[in-house]
């Protein structure tokens, strides 16, 4: 079979926010050998080319940014949706950064206008790596970003807002998610099936429609739900 692998890249290929370790980089590409393989971030293409490398990047079929909302093979730039955040929205997810209970506060930006998306975090994007992972374990107990979540699907019903990395919530109009990929991909009639691997496909997790556009489909396609990068890297080798 003729198969597509395609990667999340934080918690997936990455850990959260950093570069890709340096022996993963190494097994990666020995493994990618004469396979066909696509990057699927929530982030930008700019810092999806800053944590994987570019020998990666350039033996890829296509990095698909910003919640796939982005797609670039080589040079190309293939297409780019377009999303301008109401500022009613932006007013009450400031409301949430004023008034958050975290352990751990940054500074600004705590908002990030990527291609059809915003990212928000109420603890600002400057944070280390110590103060992230400190916000991350209190936000499992208290479900901050859940809360918010589901405030801004209530209050814009054409939205959908999930959540991304460790800090962050991704919010963009239904439908323009990492399922786009997923369906993209498909539509070349390239490959005999799909297989995603993702550490958020969990529901409200910014892989999770990704995972149900693959599991809704009768094919042959799979959804591999990983733990953390060293999780992608014993699968990819086993």
């Amino acid at each position: 079979m003729k198969i597509a692998y395609l990667f999340d890249i934080d918690g997936t290929l990455t850990p959260p926010m950093q570069k890709m370790q340096g022996d993963f980089v190494y097994s990666f590409l020995d493994w990618s050998n004469k396979k066909n393989f696509f990057l699927v971030g929530g982030s930008s293409y700019e810092s999806i080319a800053k944590q994987v490398p570019f020998s990666i990047i350039s033996r890829s079929s296509g990095i698909f940014s910003s919640m796939a909302n982005e797609l670039r093979v080589g040079d190309k730039l293939i297409y780019k949706n377009k999303f301008t955040p109401p500022k009613p929205l932006i007013k009450m997810l400031s409301s949430f950064q004023i008034n958050t209970k975290s352990p751990t506060l940054g500074e600004a930006p705590f908002f990030e206008y990527r291609t059809g998306m915003l990212n928000f975090t109420t603890i600002g994007r400057s944070i280390g790596l110590d103060q992230r992972n400190i916000y991350y374990e209190w936000d499992k107990e208290f479900g901050e970003r859940k809360d918010i979540a589901k405030a801004v699907e209530e209050e814009y019903p054409d939205l959908e807002a999930k959540l991304g990395g460790q800090i962050s919530i991704d919010i963009q109009p239904k439908g323009l998610n990492k399922s786009q990929a997923v369906k993209y991909v498909r539509n070349l009639n390239k490959y005999d099936c799909i297989y995603f691997f993702g550490d958020k496909g969990f529901e409200g997790g910014n892989d999770y429609d990704a995972r149900l556009e693959i599991e809704n489909n009768d094919s042959n396609d799979i959804f591999y739900t990983v733990k953390d990068c060293n999780d992608t890297k014993k699968l990819l080798l086993s």
